[in-house]
């Protein structure tokens, strides 16, 4: 079944979405959760031999589940009969309920990149563009390389009222933002135990080569795991401090200060995204991409 694409940009008419994938993706929901266990199964092809090598590559890949929560994907019946049903009534069209659904699934604690994707999607169906921008943005904090999830993002922001210009993200940015912070413990994880595993090789070393080699090894493991523990550290400071906002309101009146009385500065539109910079009672200072800043009141926004 395919549904009809959103319709194409009003500066560029001849536009044409779903050249970029939106008008396939919306009409077909994801189905993450049948296939979340197929990584577990597929491991084993990592640990053909026996002895030590099985053991370290079970360990790792257990704590790597540990990490990511992939050992489960935070799934159980009711959640993905719920997903199951989300799917249902989206392909059907009703793209509220739909939306309900998906907003049940969240509300159980799950974290999915899929579900925010095609929580995003119906939201984009009913034309409510911040909720459907809000969705896909925490979807890309969960699956930030998703070339998809980002082609229906940008259409999702072409349909808002503020176009704001910003700096061009630098390398280390970006580096940053593809990465999740679940990804970076793995990482730091995983270099720590190799790291720990060529110390103890070294320390029982007899013979000079085998010597040489576990030294070499563990020279590399604490290479890796320092440059993968500082990489998680920076991520983890920077997604506390980095904290950023999608306006919901049709239109936000931003004002001087935290206070209706406040002289207003400018005015934002529902989907504009913002940097939160200070909380204050009622009121949040919020700062735009090129440099403009002022107080809305967190009734007019919903934090990323």
């Amino acid at each position: 079944m395919r549904a009809d694409g959103p319709p194409a940009s009003a500066s560029n008419p001849d536009r044409r979405p779903e050249a970029r994938g939106f008008r396939h993706l919306v009409a077909g929901a994801r189905r993450p959760v049948a296939g979340a266990r197929r990584p577990v199964a597929g491991a084993r092809r990592l640990v053909p031999g026996p002895g030590v090598a099985r053991g370290i590559c079970l360990v790792v890949l257990a704590i790597a589940l540990a990490a990511t929560g992939c050992a489960d994907d935070q799934v159980d019946r009711q959640t993905a009969e719920l997903y199951r049903q989300g799917n249902l009534l989206y392909e059907g069209g009703r793209f509220p309920e739909a939306s309900r659904t998906y907003e049940r699934i969240i509300e159980r604690g799950v974290r999915n990149g899929h579900v925010y994707y095609n929580l995003g999607n119906a939201y984009y169906k009913q034309d409510r563009i911040g909720l459907a921008i809000l969705a896909y943005e925490r979807a890309t904090r969960l699956m930030p390389r998703d070339e998809d999830l980002h082609n229906n993002l940008d259409l999702a922001k072409e349909r808002t009222t503020d176009q704001i210009a910003g700096e061009v993200p630098w390398f280390g940015r970006q580096a940053l933002d593809g990465v999740t912070v679940n990804e970076a413990t793995v990482a730091a994880t995983s270099a720590g135990f190799l790291a720990s595993l060529a110390l103890v090789g070294f320390l029982l070393a007899s013979r000079p080569r085998t010597r040489s080699v576990t030294g070499y090894a563990l020279l590399v493991s604490c290479l890796v795991l320092l440059v993968a523990a500082g990489f998680l550290g920076i991520k983890i400071y920077d997604s506390l401090v980095n904290e950023e906002a999608i306006v919901l309101r049709s239109t936000a009146v931003v004002r001087t200060g935290p206070d209706v009385s406040s002289e207003p500065v400018f005015t934002l539109h529902e989907g504009a995204k913002v940097q939160l910079v200070e909380h204050r009672d009622d009121w949040l200072r919020i700062r735009l991409p090129d440099g403009k800043n002022g107080w809305l009141s967190q009734d007019d926004l919903e934090g990323i």
